[in-house]
């Protein structure tokens, strides 16, 4: 197999493996809209370089661990089938890792909007026509993209209890 076509199949994996994400993980999806709407008003702040480099970092962060998440728990899905105490502690490890991610990133952005004068000055840009018009009409595709569809893991568990 060629060096290239072996590349492509890995890209094929990982965005299949993505899209899987998106589709069945509700905090995932989530935390996408999150990063949306906080790009959005952090355009209105107007952060520098160096600040846009911290911003995505973090950003990156979350989603990246919620995909870990996913894979551990999948993982022990397979391996456990019966209630198992380490089984039951690996995945909330797992998610642990991602809400401690989550509390870093708001920290961050709380230390990268802490500028008051440009905090309301962006809040000022936001709450204003067209922009109030057009983050409002986010509002509700962004509300269905989170409850998403008949294969969210989560929509099948509310319906068995």
């Amino acid at each position: 197999m060629s060096f290239i076509k072996s590349l492509l199949k890995s890209f094929y994996y990982a965005f299949r493996g993505l899209l899987k994400t998106i589709r069945e993980e509700r905090s995932f999806r989530i935390q996408l809209v999150a990063i949306m709407y906080v790009t959005i008003f952090a355009l209105f702040y107007g952060l520098n370089g160096t600040q846009w480099a911290i911003l995505w970092l973090t950003f990156c962060m979350i989603p990246a661990l919620e995909i870990i998440n996913t894979a551990i728990e999948n993982t022990v899905d397979i391996k456990i089938r019966e209630q198992n105490p380490n089984a039951r502690s690996a995945k909330d490890l797992a998610a642990a890792a991602v809400l401690f991610a989550s509390i870093i990133t708001v920290i961050v952005a709380i230390c990268l909007f802490s500028e008051k004068d440009k905090l309301l000055n962006a809040l000022k840009i936001a709450f204003t026509p067209p922009w109030i018009i057009i983050i409002a009409l986010t509002l509700f595709p962004s509300f269905i993209f989170i409850k998403g569809g008949k294969k969210d893991k989560h929509n099948r568990s509310e319906k068995k209890d």
